[in-house]
């Protein structure tokens, strides 16, 4: 089963974007957007530049 992006209501108002994987467990949840429309958007700019990011790992602090 493929996963999915859904938009979901952010309780400081606004919308988030959940990554779902194929089965329903979250992946990632976006900051906030302003309405349906900007996450829409942010969804179309995670699917462009996901599949080639490079990763930056600063989980043992900041790297220069």
């Amino acid at each position: 089963m493929a996963g999915k992006f859904e938009l979901v209501a952010a309780e400081q108002g606004g919308v988030r974007i959940r990554l779902i994987n194929g089965a329903g467990n979250v992946l990632a949840v976006s900051g906030i957007y302003r309405d349906r429309a900007a996450a829409a958007c942010g969804v179309t700019e995670i699917r462009e530049h996901a599949a080639t990011a490079h990763i930056a790992d600063h989980s043992d602090g900041p790297q220069e």
